[in-house]
């Protein structure tokens, strides 16, 4: 079956996570994309971190699916002209350059509507199109420290600490795709395209909502409670068993009682002191030692039976190895692999939401660098004797297969 956004024609220029995150989603989901890259270099991802059979890195791997590829020189203008060949007939394109890095080689939307009027234009930047910072680079680890995300995150005692993953990528990846798709809901209506402009800065700020929240009620910031919930609710937190790590994630008065049950602790359900989320925090210190006393005394899997069965939300901390042998990840098709030619295969996150009538798949492996630059070209009309002639002088360059990459000395995470 076609997927929800078939027909839908995509130009990406972007490069690391939060634009190819946008465009990987449109693509799991029927959009064509047409990944366009630096002739040579290639997005900088393409060098991050261990790789599948020695010649794709993950980082790339993971945010590069379902597209085509093709490498252009954006400085020369026959490059320009190309890719602008592209987007007049796509219904999206998707940047994360720098605030007006484009409009040097006029690929900006106000260049790009006069000729495509339906265009979406969606830009992800660090701090947004506007405002004094605009033009100012950012990214993940920056942007974490910048928004007061690396001051909720580590212990109390302890120095602000990076979440694991890159949430300030993602997240603004996710908020352009909602935005692309906001952006064509309206286009039904209208007829007309426009520009979808969202940051690194704004996708935290989203996420932050309770945090600020507290701020404005309270006056005082919140600070750093280790992996309690906000406030330091200490039946919300993790403790350590006789085996290993695990959390439990009890937030109201009946999971409470449930919790004293499990624990043999009936005194506490009538204790005045913890009558309340909020009475509990009050009396925090004392509750957590109690509680991490009575947990250190058995394994994880003892807590695991005894707090699922009483309804209390218990996990162990897995580690990601751990993780990707759950049966509810297979199950959910969560993990897919995807053939590589001539190399084998590699496993990766799968789609995280399921369509029941028109539903998305993954069909096409991360591309090679160039590798559809004649496909995609032949496609806007040039001939076989064009594209060698482009080739030729540097204007574009075509697939050179599979190969270990050779990193750039201005290639850098």
């Amino acid at each position: 079956m076609a997927g929800p956004l078939d027909g839908m024609k995509v130009v990406e220029i972007g490069v690391a996570m939060a634009g190819p995150f946008c465009s990987m989603t449109l693509g799991d989901y029927g959009a064509q994309v047409i990944k366009v890259e630096r002739i040579g270099v290639g997005d900088d991802s393409r060098y991050w971190g261990e790789g599948f059979h020695g010649v794709l890195a993950g980082y790339y791997a993971c945010t590069n699916r379902n597209k085509r590829g093709i490498a252009v020189d954006l400085k020369n203008p026959e490059g320009a002209a190309l890719v602008r060949r592209l987007v007049d007939q796509a219904d999206v394109l998707v940047d994360n350059y720098r605030v007006g890095a484009l409009a040097r080689a006029g690929l900006d939307y106000e260049q790009l509507r006069e000729t495509n009027p339906r265009l979406i234009y969606c830009s992800i930047s660090g701090f947004g199109a506007t405002g004094p910072l605009s033009k100012r680079p950012a990214n993940d680890l920056f942007m974490q420290a910048y928004t007061g995300g690396m001051s909720l995150t580590g212990e109390p005692d302890g120095g602000p600490v990076k979440m694991g993953p890159s949430v300030c990528d993602v997240t603004a990846g996710m908020m352009a795709t909602i935005g692309v798709l906001l952006a064509v809901e309206a286009r039904h209506r209208t007829g007309r395209g426009q520009r979808v402009d969202t940051s690194l800065l704004e996708g935290q700020i989203s996420m932050l909502g309770q945090h600020l929240t507290r701020l404005f009620a309270t006056g005082e910031p919140p600070t750093r409670t280790g992996s309690a919930g906000l406030g330091g609710n200490p039946t919300y937190r993790a403790f350590e068993a006789c085996d290993g790590w695990l959390v439990i994630a009890c937030f109201n008065d009946r999971m409470f009682r449930d919790l004293c049950t499990v624990l043999d602790q009936q005194s506490w359900v009538t204790d005045e002191r913890f009558q309340s989320n909020s009475s509990r925090t009050e009396h925090r210190d004392f509750l957590a030692a109690a509680i991490a006393q009575i947990i250190a005394k058995q394994p994880t899997a003892h807590w695991l039976e005894h707090f699922e069965a009483a309804g209390v939300p218990c996990s162990p901390i897995n580690t990601l190895d751990r993780l990707v042998r759950e049966e509810q990840l297979q199950a959910r098709e969560c993990l897919v692999d995807i053939d590589l030619p001539g190399l084998g295969s590699m496993r990766m996150g799968g789609l995280p939401v399921k369509l029941s009538e028109t539903p998305g798949s993954v069909a096409l492996h991360p591309p090679r660098l160039g590798q559809h630059t004649e496909v995609v070209l032949r496609e806007i009309g040039l001939s076989a004797s064009d594209i060698a002639n482009l080739a030729e002088r540097g204007v574009v360059a075509t697939d050179a297969g599979w190969s270990a990459p050779n990193v750039p000395a201005n290639a850098s995470h």
